[in-house]
């Protein structure tokens, strides 16, 4: 009888109206969408964009601009990107499609590995998964192909180069060169092939019949092979090769790797060990030579330190040893930094404990990076052997000027320029938090992210800035101390910005809380703008939100976000659900997609369903990371105390991750909610700072000590602080409902952690229900089953108790 009963509920269950609820709202998801991915063509004419739905993120729109009109819809396709004569090619999921919109011309390539396309030459190279390389011209008509291809290289303008295997041999071929004949030929396998920035040189890795490689510099114009002089072939996995000075020199690192040991009798930890993560990442040897090209001359660079980084200099490398000085109190480690010189064969120290932030510019003249214990930026000056400071604290994402006279900084309050040679700082007008567009970078080390970072002031710069007190954003162009505004000051937010030069316009993708995204496109010098394009949502224009001010117990003024119900009726009194992480007002402009979110919180599906949404800003202090966000969220709700469309008594409290670790800590303090969701959420703050992060393969104590809980000191110093703030110690406490979920794969938080919380509550008798979902992580991920599983359990757990539509037979108490 006991079976029958329960195959008897397994096929009603389906009719019952919260499962006909259920599904309703699924359909109602699926109709909305937002957009991204904003490419323009080198004219103007024509734009591409994805439309993402929750379940489909593989549309994408080609829109003429000058007739204001769709020209494909490309579907499964969302890789995009045009020629210089405006021919588009697009790719993903194995399929590739050229358009020339100005023959009407349109064909599709299936069975395809890569898709590139060579911008100068409006031709395309389609590599297909039997390993045919075909070069195609602007109306998809094959141009050549080359069977057996096995590797190729291609500056993506002008130039394709093509590794042939034929018979035993491998054949390197100018795929553009109508002659046909190898530019080199080898019995080795060519296991690597590059093409240098200029285009002037292939670089390929060949394995020796030993297991050896050895490195091979050709000429792509004389076709003259080069074996680098004093670099003979060596044992690696691997080469890794950072072009210098556009081709006159490169830094040449072989890289043996030690994986990791496995099934040892027994792994043994020291304590002297800063480097636990080898343990499962292996280790990485590095091997490293500097070439100069023009002279053929190579230095092989001293073993005295593990890691050598470029700074576009034919002479001068940097030097580090990441774990010289690393305990694992910073998530990164401090760097002591070192300049060699391999001309003199000496080193240099030129920065003590820095940030792994280092920036540098062309031809290594300057190298700059950020003290963190004074929050300010060092510039050292290569040839003068001189260290500098820049005397201001919150500067950002340094950038050289061309002529190097100048370096930028990017602020939360202004852009800023300081003169090289004077030492002076100079404010630009701004007045806000500013971001330059479309920074030249090169990344130098990519383990580490050295960079180089340039401007080219001969022209405008163009800059972002926002007002973060009104939340107002605009552009500017920046030019010889001038600022022209391109926009007025908005309120939306403007999620993708695409300038075009040459025709003088920009295009824009804007949305706000109650406006879906749409796609402007505004000519500058005329001061035209105009709609493109607009998702549909009518729904979303009758949203109402209000920015609430409130300050903390101690002073700090902060605001949080008040959206409320759609079809609000202010003669009604209303539910509520705060969500919770840190700072949430940054983000008030941003449009509402109805979806299944991957941590299992949607802010309009509970608008639509009758609820007020609250979320206040969140920031800690030294009474410790729960005790800060409980006095943040308590003073948020103090200043909705005189509106009368909520019910106060029914309130809800949720959070993600950061955010689910401060639910269930507001859970043991507070008696102002109803009930409460955590997901993926820490409960014990003493036994996560001793344990170990597999995610960051390294201790978790760097993550409470300087890392995101803020807490500032050690737990021997002060234990009472890390006690005071960690939920389990306080799980007697709570007062409402609490539902808990977590991945059993999630190696951020670890799922013991929601279940020591669900056992602390289970054994004071408080109610509880713990959701484990066996095949996910620290996320749900996109559009899962299990995260439309979550989302639909979340609404029914808010109902139950906010609504008392009791009517869901899994919330068992």
């Amino acid at each position: 009888m006991k079976k029958i009963f329960i195959i008897l509920l397994f096929f009603i269950y389906p009719l019952c109206s919260s499962q006909e609820k259920d599904d309703t709202l699924q359909l109602w998801i699926s109709k909305f969408h937002t957009i991204n991915n904003l490419t323009s063509s080198p004219n103007g004419q024509l734009a591409t964009f994805r439309k993402m739905y929750p379940n489909n993120i593989d549309t994408v729109l080609a829109i003429d601009l000058q007739k204001r009109k769709t020209v494909d819809t490309i579907l499964q396709m969302s890789g995009q990107v045009f020629t210089k004569n405006n021919n588009l090619l697009s790719s993903g999921n194995g399929i590739a499609q050229i358009n020339n919109f100005h023959r009407g011309i349109k064909k599709k390539y299936a069975n395809i590995r890569i898709a590139e396309a060579l911008f100068s030459l409006d031709q395309f190279l389609i590599l297909d998964k039997q390993g045919t390389l075909e070069l195609i011209d602007d109306s998809g008509n094959p141009i050549k192909k080359i069977p057996d291809t096995q590797l190729f290289a291609t500056d993506k303008s002008k130039a394709l180069y093509a590794c042939q295997k034929v018979g035993k041999q491998h054949h390197i071929i100018d795929v553009l060169d109508t002659q046909g004949q190898p530019l080199y030929t080898t019995d080795r396998t060519v296991k690597q092939m590059f093409l240098n920035a200029m285009g002037s040189q292939l670089i390929l890795v060949e394995s020796e019949s030993n297991a050896t490689l050895k490195i091979i510099f050709l000429d792509t114009l004389t076709g003259k092979i080069t074996y680098p002089k004093g670099i003979s072939a060596e044992s690696a996995d691997h080469i890794d090769i950072c072009e210098i000075m556009q081709g006159k020199g490169y830094l040449i690192n072989f890289v043996t790797y030690s994986p990791p040991e496995k099934n040892m009798l027994v792994d043994i930890w020291y304590g002297s060990d800063n480097n636990l993560a080898a343990k499962q990442a292996g280790k990485a040897i590095n091997n490293y030579y500097l070439w100069n090209s023009s002279k053929d001359q190579s230095v092989k660079l001293p073993g005295d330190y593990p890691i050598y980084s470029s700074i576009d200099s034919d002479r001068y490398v940097l030097a580090f040893n990441p774990l010289e000085e690393f305990q694992n109190i910073t998530l990164h480690p401090y760097l002591n930094i070192f300049l060699y010189d391999t001309k003199n064969q000496s080193f240099q120290k030129i920065f003590h404990q820095i940030k792994k932030d280092i920036v540098h510019s062309k031809q290594g003249k300057y190298v700059i990076g950020l003290d963190p214990k004074e929050q300010k930026w060092l510039l050292y000056d290569v040839r003068l052997n001189s260290l500098s400071t820049v005397d201001k604290q919150g500067l950002r994402n340094p950038s050289f000027s061309k002529d190097h006279n100048n370096v930028y900084f990017e602020s939360d309050y202004e852009l800023w320029k300081y003169e090289i040679k004077s030492g002076r700082l100079f404010p630009q007008g701004f007045k806000k938090a500013t971001e330059i567009i479309g920074v030249e970078r090169k990344i130098s080390n990519p383990q580490f992210g050295f960079r180089m970072n340039i401007l080219n002031t001969d022209s405008e710069l163009l800059i972002k800035s926002v007002d973060k007190a009104k939340n107002l954003t605009e552009f500017s162009f920046l030019y010889k101390g001038k600022i022209t505004r391109l926009t007025s000051p908005t309120h939306n937010r403007i999620k993708e910005i695409k300038y075009n030069k040459n025709a003088k316009q920009f295009m824009t993708i804007e949305e706000h809380h109650n406006m879906a995204p749409r796609v402007y496109l505004t000519n500058w010098q005329k001061g035209n703008r105009e709609e493109i394009y607009r998702v549909q949502d009518p729904a979303a224009t009758l949203l109402k939100q209000e920015i609430i001010s409130f300050r903390n117990s101690i002073g700090i003024p902060l605001k949080g976000v008040l959206y409320y119900p759609k079809n609000f009726d202010s003669s009604k009194r209303y539910p509520m659900v705060t969500y919770i992480y840190q700072i949430k007002s940054s983000a008030a402009n941003v449009y509402s997609l109805p979806s299944n979110e991957a941590t299992g919180v949607n802010r309009r599906t509970l608008l639509e369903n009758g609820y007020f949404v609250y979320e206040p800003d969140i920031i800690f202090d030294s009474r410790g990371t729960g005790i800060s966000a409980l006095d943040c969220v308590h003073s948020a709700l103090d200043a909705l105390k005189n509106n009368p469309s909520i019910n106060l008594s029914k309130v809800g409290l949720t959070g993600h991750s950061m955010g689910g670790y401060e639910t269930n800590f507001i859970a043991t303090q507070s008696n102002r909610f109803a009930a409460f969701i955590s997901g993926a959420a820490l409960s014990d703050m003493v036994s996560t700072y001793f344990s170990y992060d597999y995610a960051e393969q390294k201790p978790n104590h760097n993550r409470f000590e300087t890392g995101q809980f803020e807490m500032q000191v050690p737990f021997s110093e002060n234990k009472d602080l890390y006690l005071k703030n960690s939920p389990i110690h306080h799980v007697e406490n709570v007062k409402a409902p609490v539902l808990l979920w977590n991945g059993m794969h999630d190696d951020v938080v670890v799922p013991t952690q929601a279940m020591e919380f669900f056992v602390g509550l289970k054994r004071n008798n408080l109610p509880v229900i713990a959701l484990f979902y066996p095949h996910r992580g620290h996320d749900l991920g996109l559009n899962t089953r299990e995260s439309k599983e979550m989302n639909k359990k979340a609404l029914q757990w808010w109902n139950h108790f906010l609504k008392e539509k009791k009517n869901q037979t899994w919330i068992k108490l």
